[in-house]
Order: structure tokens, then sequence, then C-alpha cells
């Protein structure tokens, strides 16, 4: 246990954990409003997602004594706002059993994983761009409604960015709240220290939720989050154990999904944190900042009453626009990859095009219809 309790592997599991919850908690209620859970049931889903998280972290951590962070999908959670509310919330507590059961048999056949591979990540990261787009958007709208108040936090953003990159995020969450406070009465808001309890939420298998919902989030998740995870794990010389990796958190997700837990999966941007050379020069000992990620993922999963009576007393153009400024990033990162080359630049543009037009057509959702219809495009398109 030497150097457990270093303050550098305690430091960096810290601002992982932070730069994770403060950039997209709020995408996630609202993901667990729109699929129809009532406040109770949000703690829930952040109780158990936060126990997910810490024990899979931990766990797979330990074992392979190598810094495997896992995280929730944010752009699962964005598909999820805009897709889940066709459905009854029974209906998406299924369809996220299903998603961990096929994220669990990837992760035991092969073959699977490969052909999930193959997918252009030109056409995934197009479908993603599409899903996170009106997010983005709507974070401008405040302009017109709020306009000292956009100022403020837009301003806080761009300078964040600029002198402070890592803790963006938490800047403006900290402005967000000190505005909220002005602008929200003190006797609406209840606010107490408290800790969060399971709810079971009954599960019910629908086939238009199963390839509307769970088909979309199984294919975002690993596109975006498995995927990538396993790519910035190979950027610090990490040999991750993906097949391991898939089984943990697939299983994860099957045993949670009834309390709330749409996803657990690696972690991309934020597992860097724990990985680079500020954390212990000795990459062999890395692993010890992602358990103490863990750790702080259960007190947070714990305490996720305190963070849904927060967050759900922000002014709903708070909310929006810290959801938007979050995505910026992501979106930004999303329409670079979808449209960098050139051979896939048509399919990935229909895609894009038919994700973002909300379309339906025999039950299948504009999400599943734009990836499948860029894939067909693509296939028979000649290669230059």
């Amino acid at each position: 246990m030497k150097g457990i309790f270093s303050l550098s592997h305690v430091s960096a599991g810290f601002t992982a954990v932070l730069v994770g919850y403060t950039s997209s908690v709020v995408i996630i209620i609202q993901a667990a409003t729109h699929s129809g859970a009532s406040p109770i049931q949000i703690e829930s889903w952040l109780l158990v997602l936060g126990v997910m998280m810490g024990l899979t972290s931990i766990g797979l951590s330990w074992f392979y004594k190598m810094p495997i962070l896992t995280a929730w999908s944010t752009p699962g959670a964005a598909m999820l706002v805009v897709s889940a509310g066709e459905y009854q919330l029974s209906e998406a507590i299924g369809a996220f059993v299903v998603s961990g059961l096929m994220i669990t048999v990837t992760g035991l056949i092969g073959p699977l994983s490969e052909a999930l591979k193959r997918i252009p990540s030109s056409l995934g990261t197009a479908m993603l761009a599409a899903i996170l787009l009106p997010f983005c958007l709507k974070g401008f709208e405040p302009l017109q409604t709020s306009p000292i108040l956009f100022i403020i936090m837009f301003l806080t953003y761009l300078l964040a960015k600029h002198f402070v990159p890592r803790y963006a995020m938490l800047l403006l969450l900290s402005v967000a709240l000190i505005c909220a406070w002005f602008v929200t009465p003190h006797d609406a808001v209840e606010f107490q220290i408290a800790m969060a309890k399971p709810v079971w939420m009954p599960v019910t298998f629908d086939v238009s939720a199963l390839l509307n919902l769970a088909l979309p989030l199984y294919l975002i998740t690993m596109i975006s989050q498995n995927l990538p995870g396993v790519a910035m794990m190979k950027s610090y010389h990490y040999q991750t154990p993906v097949k391991s990796s898939l089984i943990t958190t697939g299983v994860a997700n099957m045993i949670f999904a009834p309390f709330g837990g749409f996803s657990a999966n690696l972690a991309a941007i934020s597992a860097a944190i724990c990985m680079n050379d500020s954390v212990d020069a000795d990459k062999n000992q890395r692993y010890k900042a992602v358990i103490w990620a863990g750790v702080f993922y259960l007190a947070a999963g714990l305490f996720a009453t305190s963070v849904v009576a927060l967050f759900i007393a922000l002014p709903a153009d708070i909310t929006s626009m810290l959801a938007s400024f979050a995505l910026l990033g992501t979106l930004l990162m999303c329409l670079h990859s979808a449209f960098m080359t050139e051979e896939y630049r048509e399919a990935a543009l229909l895609t894009f095009l038919i994700t973002l037009s909300g379309v339906s057509f025999l039950g299948i959702s504009s999400t599943l219809l734009g990836l499948a219809i860029g894939l067909i495009y693509s296939r028979f398109t000649p290669r230059t």
C-alpha cells in the first residue's frame, strides 16, 4: 500500500471525477427527466451511476494495476434526452438492460468488437454531432431572454477556456451557482445534505425501444466512449484489457439498469488526467489515482440527493448554458472527425443531416436511420 495516500494520486483522482461531473451531470439529469423519472428516481440514477463507475474503476484498476477509469456516456445521455421521451420509463430501462447485454456479448465474442471497429469513425462522429448540435444551440437562446446572465456565463467560459482550460467547467459552474443565487427565490430552493437511496424501476422490453434506444445507446457507447478510451490508454503505453473491460461494464449495466444505471464505459478525456507524468513518474503506480477517483465516484453517488437538489434548483436558462458549453468541445471534435476524411465526407454529411432532421421511417428513429444510410452510401461509393 506504499504511496496510496500520495497527494498527486488523490488530487488527480478528485480532478478527474470533478471534471466529469461538472461537465455533464446536468445532461444526465435531463436524460433521466426526459425518460420520465421522478426526482427520487433521478437520485437513484445518479446513485447507481456513481456506484457503478466507482466499483468498476476500482476493480479493474486494482486487478490489472493500470489506470482504467470508467465513466457514464455523455453522448448516450444526450441521445436519451432526444429520444427517450417517446417511451415509458420501464421501456427505457429495458433498453438499458439490453444495451448492457450487447456490450457484454461484444466482450465475449471477438468478431463483434472487430466488426464494430470497422464502422467508419467519420459516420459515428457525424451521428454524434447531429445529436449534440441542438444542445449546443439551445445554450445561446438565453441571449434573448436573459442577456445579462448569458453575457456573464459566456465571458466566464471564454476566459476560463483561455487561461485555465482544465477547470473551465468548474469555474463556469461556480459562476452559475452565484448567478442562480441572485435570480432564484431562496424560499423556493430546498437543499440538504442527505444520502440517496436506490429505487427499483419496472423493466419492460419493447421492440421499438430496443431498436431506437438500446441499439443507438450501444453504438454510441462503443464508438464514442469505449473505442476512444482504448485509444487513450494506448497513447500512454498501456495495453487495455478490452475483453475484461467490456464484460465488466456490460454486466454492471445489466445489474444496475433497473435502478437507473444506463451506462458505464471506459473514460477517455477524464481518464487522461490520471495517466500523465504529473500523476506519478512511475507509470506502474498511476492506477492508484484511478482508485481514488473510484472512491470519489462512490461518495458522489451516495450523496446524489444533494447533487440532484442543487441542479434542479438552477433556472432553466442556466442549465441550458451549462449543458451547451460543456458539449462545445465534444461537438467540435465530432465535426472535425466527421468531415476530415474525404472518402467518407458525403456519407458523413448524409448521416449528419438525417440524424439532425429527427425523421423516422418504419419505426426506425433518425439516429439509427442516419447511421444506416451513411453506411450504405459509403459501401457503394467508389473509393478515390
